[in-house]
C-alpha cells in the first residue's frame, strides 16, 4: 500500500487509535475477532480515565468499528459526538475463525497456529480470514477516511485537524506498521481502553507518522 497524500500543499493531521475497553474473552485471553460480544459491565469505571482524556477534544472525524463493543466504548467515552460517528465493517478485527474464543494455552501445540504467530501474513486460520482480505478493507479505510484531502480535514489555521478510530487491537497494530517507519505489527502494544495518537505529515505525495503522547 502507498500512503499518498493525494493533493497538492503542506498538510497535517491527528489520527487517535482508541482500542475498545476489556470483555470477559479479553479477560480470559481468548481469541477475539468477530464474535459481537459487549463490555464487562465495570466499563464505564474502566473508561472513565480515558473519557476525561478526550472530554476537551473535539474531533473533525469520528469512525467505530459496528462491533458492539466499540460501539458502547464510544458511548462511555463520547456520548456527545455519538452521532457524528460513522460505523464502519471495515475496522473489524481479524476473523480467527476456527481459533475464536480459544486461549494461547489451547492453542500452543498446534504447528499451524505457531506458524501464524511467525508470520500471520502468510498463515490463515482454518476457517478464518486470510491476511490479505484483512488488511485489503484497512487499507481502503485508510486511504478513503484517513490519508485522502478532505475539506473537513484541510484547514489554513494554526488547529491540527483531528481524527478519532475505535477499533481493535489488530487493527491498530495494523496501521501504526503503515504510518510510522520501522514499525513491524508485532512491534506496537496496547491494552483495552488505550489510545495511541499519530500525526501524520503530507507533502502532497506520502504521509509520515509519528507517535505523539495522548492526549
Amino acid at each position: 500500500m502507498e500512503i499518498e497524500a493525494g493533493h497538492g500543499g503542506m498538510q497535517s493531521r491527528d489520527i487517535m487509535l482508541i482500542r475498545h475497553g476489556t470483555t470477559a474473552w479479553n479477560l480470559e485471553k481468548r481469541y477475539l475477532g468477530h464474535t459481537d460480544i459487549g463490555l464487562l459491565p465495570e466499563a464505564k469505571q474502566e473508561l472513565s480515565s480515558l473519557r476525561e482524556q478526550c472530554s476537551d477534544i473535539t474531533c473533525d472525524a469520528l469512525y467505530c468499528s459496528d462491533m458492539l463493543r466499540c460501539q458502547q466504548t464510544l458511548s462511555h467515552i463520547a456520548s456527545s459526538q455519538m452521532g457524528q460517528a460513522k460505523l464502519d465493517a471495515r475496522l473489524r478485527e481479524i476473523d480467527f475463525g476456527q481459533w475464536e474464543g480459544l486461549t494461547y494455552d489451547q492453542l500452543k501445540d498446534n504447528s499451524q497456529y505457531r506458524d501464524w504467530i511467525d508470520a500471520p501474513h502468510e498463515v490463515t486460520p482454518p476457517s478464518g480470514e486470510p491476511w490479505t482480505a484483512f488488511a485489503a478493507r484497512i487499507d481502503s479505510f485508510m486511504e478513503e477516511c484517513l490519508m485522502s484531502f478532505s475539506p473537513i480535514l484541510h484547514s489554513r489555521s494554526i488547529n491540527v485537524p483531528k481524527v478519532a478510530v475505535i477499533t481493535h487491537g489488530g487493527v491498530i497494530r495494523y496501521i501504526v506498521s503503515l504510518l510510522i517507519p520501522n514499525q513491524d505489527f508485532w512491534d506496537t502494544q496496547v491494552v483495552p481502553g488505550q489510545a495511541i495518537k499519530i500525526r501524520l505529515a503530507g507533502d502532497g505525495d506520502s504521509w509520515v507518522g509519528t507517535r505523539l503522547t495522548f492526549p
